[in-house]
């Protein structure tokens, strides 16, 4: 007991106390989720970003989407009105050919998974208007996307995607961006079906 009374040996026992708490904090932040987990685009599974999906960048943190609007069927709207599903954001351009290239992948990744909980939001970044991008969907039998647009180019500023297309971005079901792909890619791949699949709810 006369060994407590001495401040060393108080400092010993804190200092002691203290280095057991921080490991067990690294192990348990360190812990990976059981074997039955599915992998996540949340959890930065970059086993997730092979094949055509290795030029996809994770936002950190994930970011909200932007409020500016675009318009569909005369309409405007924001990707606020896609809650409560993952969404696929890709903007195009009729004067863009790797876009015009990337279009059938995307259409067949909506045929795909597209439907209550995940939606490819293909938005025309294009001053020519819907009506000469929506003749562009026509020549190349897209039948599953529908016909979204930004003439004004409002939406592609925001989206920090104005100078360089295509741009892909992955929403989360609570509007978080999970990343995006700058450049054309196969959204029909096996890679690309499991990352968009990692995020729908």
């Amino acid at each position: 007991m006369a060994l407590l009374k001495q401040p060393r040996a108080w400092l010993l026992l804190w200092g002691g106390v203290g280095a057991i708490v921080l490991v067990y904090i690294i192990i348990a932040a360190s812990a990976k989720p059981g074997n039955d987990a599915a992998p996540s685009a949340l959890d930065r599974d970059r086993a997730l970003l092979t094949g055509e999906m290795a030029d996809f960048e994770y936002a950190f943190p994930p970011r909200g989407a932007p409020q500016a609007a675009f318009a569909y069927e005369g309409e405007t709207m924001t990707l606020a009105g896609f809650r409560g599903r993952a969404v696929l954001v890709n903007l195009w351009a009729t004067w863009c050919a790797p876009c015009l290239k990337e279009l059938p992948s995307l259409n067949a990744l909506q045929a795909r998974l597209g439907g209550a909980r995940f939606e490819v939001v293909a938005i025309a970044s294009d001053p020519k208007g819907p009506a000469a991008a929506g003749a562009f969907l026509d020549r190349l039998e897209i039948d599953n996307l529908k016909l979204y647009a930004d003439p004004s180019l409002q939406f592609a500023f925001a989206m920090g995607g104005a100078n360089v297309l295509p741009v892909s971005i992955l929403y989360d079901a609570e509007g978080r961006e999970i990343g995006r792909l700058v450049g054309e890619a196969d959204w029909a791949s096996p890679e690309a079906v499991r990352l968009v699949a990692s995020v729908i709810p």
